[in-house]
């Protein structure tokens, strides 16, 4: 009974030291080798952490790109706004290099016809091709203003850092201009801060901002933070650029014109006629508290027997759903004879929506919010 009693307790304490002993092992810590990865991925951490901060901070910044044009030529853009929301450059929009103004909240848009084909503006795409065009931020695949600003930059990159691995060993690459920086990777794309202090954003992908969206940008945005005299420059610039709007297309309201009132009057023994019509105008679909004019283009067909037709083509503006009276003439060559004729005019009109612009109160408001600024 005895020896049996104690070959369980040698059993029992064989179970208690190995107990232990597998205990003592656990609590040996981290390898050599993992506590390095852990610091250099706290480094990382607060690099990237650190670079957000500095793009919150930033009273205005610069976008690079670079995309090809149809001959495969590199084409480089370049996109500048302030933490107002305020800015004004090229982006390229799905493939499209489109030149962007968005001064004290309007935003103006300029591309060729194909652009606007290619969002269903096949009617209008040919006038809106020529000029700028006044539209909302809705309508772009991100607006710059609520994604590009640093501010919001600087958010939207921090709601995406759960996108990017960061629980791999980090990686470092050298710049051209021998920058050394972060590379993190994901399925969205790569992010780029630099490795030493004073840490700053170096490059990120849009569709970082926006997965659907952002990536009708393209792959990349080289980014730098504008300050002093590139501050300033971008103020003179922004003012020119503003100077030279002109007065843009609407690119949400359309109109509708009648000819009414037609008058005909020609002059005896000289052949000159001349046709006079009330025009009338109908807006739709523009914004609230707008005030767009129509821009009117008359085309008079005058005609007579034995003398055959002429045209003539008169222009005018006037404002939404009103009536404007227009006159064009022609001037017939009649023979050396006496004789009366039965003369014909059939006006047609058309009608587009366009959204002054009072360059002087922009102006203002830009000087003042780039005074705030320092620039």
């Amino acid at each position: 009974m005895r020896a049996r009693w104690t070959a369980v307790a040698v059993v029992l304490l064989c179970g208690v030291l190995a107990g232990c002993q597998i205990a003592v092992r656990g609590s040996a810590g981290v390898s050599a080798a993992d506590q390095q990865k852990a610091d250099r991925l706290s480094e990382q951490r607060d690099a990237v952490l650190g670079a957000l901060e500095a793009l919150d901070r930033a009273p205005a910044l610069e976008f690079d790109t670079t995309v090809k044009d149809a001959s495969g030529k590199p084409i480089g853009l370049g996109y500048r706004i302030t933490r107002d929301g305020d800015g004004f450059g090229a982006l390229p929009f799905e493939g499209h290099i489109v030149q962007v103004t968005e001064p004290a909240g309007e935003l103006y848009l300029s591309a060729d016809a194909d652009y606007w084909k290619s969002h269903g503006l096949e009617e209008d795409s040919a006038q809106f091709g020529t000029g700028w065009v006044h539209t909302v931020g809705t309508e772009l695949p991100m607006d710059p203003a609520k994604r590009l600003a640093p501010d919001q930059l600087a958010a939207g990159l921090r709601k995406s850092l759960s996108s990017l691995n960061q629980t791999a060993d980090p990686v470092k690459r050298k710049l051209d201009d021998g920058t050394e920086v972060y590379q993190l990777g994901g399925g969205l794309g790569d992010l780029q801060v630099t490795t030493a202090k004073p840490y700053r954003l170096v490059s990120f992908a849009p569709a970082l901002l926006d997965p659907l969206g952002g990536a009708k940008l393209g792959t990349g945005f080289q980014v730098k933070a504008l300050t002093g005299d590139a501050l300033k420059k971008f103020h003179t610039d922004f003012v020119a650029t503003v100077g030279g709007l002109g007065t843009p297309f609407d690119g949400l309201a359309q109109s509708s014109v009648v000819v009414t009132n037609d008058r005909l009057d020609c002059q005896d023994f000289v052949g000159s006629c001349t046709a006079t019509v009330d025009v009338t105008n109908s807006v739709v679909g523009n914004g609230p508290g707008a005030t767009p004019t129509v821009h009117i283009t008359l085309t008079i067909e005058i005609s007579a027997d034995a003398l055959g037709s002429k045209t003539c083509t008169t222009q005018g503006d006037a404002a939404a759903d009103a009536t404007l009276t227009m006159s064009c003439s022609v001037k017939f060559t009649l023979p050396n004879r006496t004789a009366s004729y039965q003369v014909l005019a059939k006006p047609t009109a058309v009608g587009e929506v366009h959204v002054p612009v009072d360059v002087n109160a922009v102006k203002a408001k830009l000087t003042q919010s780039f005074a705030a600024l320092g620039g």
